[in-house]
């Protein structure tokens, strides 16, 4: 094993772990256009750039200050940009969940597009989360 890896800790991984969580929730938002339910054009509809944006970007981001070995700031960028990402998200798709809970559209239920999603920036937010306070290289 070669010294470089050796320094690394849990916390390197789960900085990447969790940028690799950011980046696949921004490919899955962007592949299907933030549409969920049978009315993908008024309340279905939660697409946001801002929200890809962050995702991605923020993943990217939180890669390349890794390789640049700043681990803190990388560790913050993947707990923000999916923090702020999932305000967002939140926020663009109130009326949709709110249709769903109130029997509006109670025969179909919440899309499984609409769960993978949700579940996927979750993910990502909690990872990130973890990976503020998991040390990212071993103690000499």
């Amino acid at each position: 094993m070669s010294q470089a890896s050796s320094k690394k800790s849990f916390g390197f991984y789960i900085v990447l772990l969790a940028a690799a969580a950011a980046l696949a929730a921004g490919v899955y938002f962007l592949i299907i256009q933030g549409t969920f339910g049978l009315d993908s054009t008024h309340n279905g509809n939660c697409y946001d750039p801002l929200i890809v944006g962050l995702l991605i970007g923020g993943a990217l981001i939180a890669a390349g200050l890794v390789f640049l070995k700043k681990y803190g700031l990388a560790s913050a960028i993947t707990a923000i940009a999916p923090g702020v990402a999932l305000c967002l998200f939140a926020h663009k798709c109130y009326w949709y969940v709110v249709d769903v809970f109130m029997g509006i559209d109670e025969k179909h239920g919440f899309d499984p597009k609409f769960i993978t999603f949700a579940a996927l920036i979750l993910a990502a937010f909690v990872i990130g989360e973890v990976a503020i306070y998991a040390r990212k290289t071993k103690k000499a």
